[in-house]
This record gives C-alpha cells, structure tokens and sequence, in this order.
C-alpha cells in the first residue's frame, strides 16, 4: 500500500511540474451540434446518418478537427425555434445549432439569447417549376401565366399578390405539387427543400432566380457570443467550406436546388 501510495504522489508531483502534458495529449473536445430531430432533408433523428444538416455538421466538425456529436432538437410547436434555441443552445447544451433563417427577427431572437450567426451555408428560396414535359418557366412565362399556385400565406403567396398575378392558394407544399402535375394550375412557387422529394422529380424547374429579396433566405450556424475563439472557428470553417463548394454539393446529393441569387 505504502508504494502504491507514493507512486501516486510521485504521478502527482510530475503532473503537477509539467501542467500542460496532460492536456496536450487529451484528445479533442467533442463539438455538440444541435439539430432538429424532424426535418427531412435536412435532418431527422430516424434516420441519423442521413441528411444535409447531418453532413454539414460532419464537414464542419472535420474542419475543426474534433469529433462530432450530434444532439437532437424537438422543436416545440408553441415557441418554435425561439424556445428550442433557449432550452438548447443557450443552456449550454451545444455549442452550435443549425438551420438557423436570416432575418432581422432571427437577429434580434439570437440577440436576446446572446447568440450569433454564421454568414449562410445554403441559400433556400421559392422555386418557379412547370407541370412535367413543359419548357423551363421564366419571369416572362410568369406573368403570362393563367394560375399560378403558391402556399397559402406564404411569401410566394404574398409576391403573387404584391405582383397582381392570378394565384392559387394551397394548404401546402405537396397539394401544390400535385395540382401542378394533375394541370390544375399553369405554374408554382415551391419552396426549395419540398423540390427534393421524388413527388417533384419530375417538375421542371426555372433556371433563373426572381428578382425578388423576400423569397429567399439564407441558413446559418448558432453560436454563443460568450465561446468567442470557438465562434470564430465556426464562422471561418464555415466561409472556407462553402467557398469550396462543399455545402452545395452535400446538398445537390439530396436533392435540393441551387439558389442562384441575380
């Protein structure tokens, strides 16, 4: 017991003389990234090896050389994301939460919680796509059109609106795919991440982006203002993966078109 012991005080005395020996051989801390636990094709906790956030997270924990963790989000349907940002992130329970809309209500929301935001990693918008076997749909088609269909209360809806055009207001993405293709409506504005399910395989889709600001919006990654050197990391791996191109071609293997912004 006697040697046991000084072995112990003799371990304890070398740490003690060389106090970043230890640290230095410890392997990395994991990166704990919060995502929505149901939101395909982004993410969805049945099928956690795949999705676009899921890669995204993976491509963002490689850069920073640490292991990945990913925590799972129910996003509460009183108080959405606003609640799941502070039941999560802002209780310390990842360091970064993905997903996360541009906006300035999303700015002042992240604000509040003492959270900041990447710049986007993706680019998500409203789409215009014809019936399947039509020609590709341009601005000019548009404003032709006879019915153009859009989520209701949306901000497709809104444009129709704004634009004066004959709209078609539907309960939500898949019934405005299927009144496209059963030729109920001449035209639609589909929301990007609806145009990577099989449904909308066939739908052709406009290869110009309209002109207009409220159709589109950017994700971005949550972080604390308080972890400033691991924000900053995030932020740079977050500029230099998508410069690559990495994000939008984890994307595109989804499904999910390319916003090209004019």
């Amino acid at each position: 017991m006697k040697r046991f012991s000084s072995f112990l005080l003799a371990a304890a005395l070398l740490a003690a003389a060389f106090p970043g020996r230890a640290a230095d051989n410890a392997p990395p801390a994991y990166l704990k990234v919060c995502v929505d636990s149901d939101d395909a094709p982004f993410s969805l906790e049945a099928n956690p090896e795949r999705g676009i956030d899921v890669e995204v997270a993976q491509a963002l924990a490689q850069q920073l050389g640490r292991p990945l963790k990913l925590v799972w989000v129910q996003v509460p349907s009183r108080g959405g994301l606003g609640k799941a940002l502070r039941q999560t992130i802002a209780a310390g329970q990842c360091d970064a939460y993905l997903g996360i809309p541009q906006g300035p209500d999303m700015g002042r929301e992240l604000a509040e919680r003492q959270l900041v935001a990447t710049g986007p990693y993706l680019t998500l918008g409203y789409v215009l796509v014809g019936k399947p076997g039509s020609a590709p749909p341009t601005a000019a088609t548009l404003r032709r059109a006879k019915k153009v269909g859009a989520t209701s209360a949306t901000p497709a809806d809104l444009y129709l609106h704004r634009m004066q055009l004959a709209r078609a207001p539907y309960a939500g993405s898949a019934a405005l795919i299927a009144a496209l293709k059963a030729g109920e409506i001449e035209l639609a504005l589909v929301w990007s991440p609806a145009l990577a399910d099989e449904a909308a395989a066939t739908l052709v889709r406009a290869t110009e982006s309209l002109d207009d600001a409220d159709l589109y919006t950017g994700l971005t990654v949550a972080t604390r203002n308080a972890d400033a050197a691991l924000t900053k990391e995030i932020a740079m791996a977050v500029d230099a993966l998508r410069s690559e191109g990495r994000f939008d071609a984890i994307a595109q293997r989804y499904g999910l078109p390319r916003i090209a912004r004019r």
